[in-house]
């Protein structure tokens, strides 16, 4: 940060602290897409700055902060969100700030051993399994279904909006793939927290454990099963084979699907990324977000994902 930023940011942690803040050190902590991460260190404790970086994947940093609320609320290990910044008067974003929280340092960020794979596996089960009502949870969600069968149709309808809403035309393989997901889309008994974006890289962890998942911006009431596909077959498919992922779901969380669905889910999570890429692209070309990471991600990454999708949903 510079230190015009860091005087701003200096002067509204005291304000939200109460007492004059003193920031000993602030630094960034990864080079996340939607996100800007820093670690400040200030005299009165360590906070992690989440940044939004101008509508990517078009998220709420808003929502993020809710629902991490509620969760910390229920007792859910994540960080303590302590102050959200919606106008980007401050940092010229807006942002929210949450406590550190201390973990192994890692060379490779989805790095994970069985061990802390287990362990990742219970916590998502916990999270399934979550009173999210008596949280508050729903309460900081724009999108929440009247019924658990009405869910998975307002996700893809969620995710299609806002493909249609950057792309300069229709994309028919995406229109297609809206139209497959819904036809085929199971049923579901009960709503479960999602995180939407699960799996190593995601997490905190120690010692075996973890300490706290982060990263909530894509998080949904839903189905479950879209949480553990994209561990599958997405976060996780680089750090354990697959068939040690399935193993650890059916044994500590006695998750198991059959193969349609399996392809039904990756073909949602893929369907989700394409969707979610074709903001980067327009962000790109608009001049709201210049980095070339857009222009990748809304280009090749984004044909990439179209790809994989027309192979598993003509499997």
């Amino acid at each position: 940060m510079d230190e015009l930023v860091l005087g701003a940011l200096t002067d509204y942690l005291s304000a939200q602290r109460g007492e004059p803040t003193a920031v000993l050190a602030a630094r960034r902590l990864s080079v996340g897409h939607s996100r800007a991460m820093y670690r400040v260190d200030t005299d009165g404790g360590s906070f992690v700055v989440r940044v939004e970086q101008g509508g990517v994947f078009g998220t709420s940093g808003g929502e993020e902060f809710g629902v991490m609320q509620g969760l910390a609320r229920a007792g859910f290990p994540v960080a303590q969100a302590r102050w959200y910044e919606p106008t980007g008067n401050v940092l010229g974003r807006p942002f929210f700030v949450m406590d550190f929280v201390e973990g192994a340092e890692l060379p490779d960020e989805r790095a994970m051993d069985e061990v802390t794979a287990a362990d990742f596996v219970r916590t998502m089960a916990d999270l399934h399994a979550l009173d999210w009502k008596s949280a508050g949870v729903d309460e900081a969600l724009a999108v929440r279904p009247s019924s658990p069968d009405e869910a998975t149709h307002l996700q893809i309808e969620r995710w299609a909006g806002l493909y249609r809403a950057a792309a300069a035309a229709p994309i028919p393989l995406l229109e297609e793939a809206a139209a497959w997901l819904h036809h085929r889309a199971p049923p579901l008994e009960r709503l479960s927290v999602v995180h939407g974006d699960a799996g190593p890289g995601n997490v905190v962890q120690a010692d075996g454990r973890i300490v706290a998942v982060t990263d909530w911006e894509f998080a949904h009431l839903g189905d479950p099963a879209e949480d553990w596909s994209f561990c599958l077959s997405m976060r996780g498919s680089r750090t354990l084979p697959r068939e040690t992922w399935l193993e650890l779901f059916d044994r500590v969380a006695s998750f198991r699907l059959d193969e349609d669905g399996w392809s039904y889910w990756e073909a949602f999570n893929l369907f989700k990324g394409a969707c979610a890429n074709c903001t980067c692209l327009d962000l790109f070309e608009r001049g709201g977000n210049r980095a070339p990471n857009m222009a990748i991600i809304g280009t090749v990454l984004h044909r990439s994902f179209l790809r994989r999708l027309v192979k598993v949903v003509h499997r």
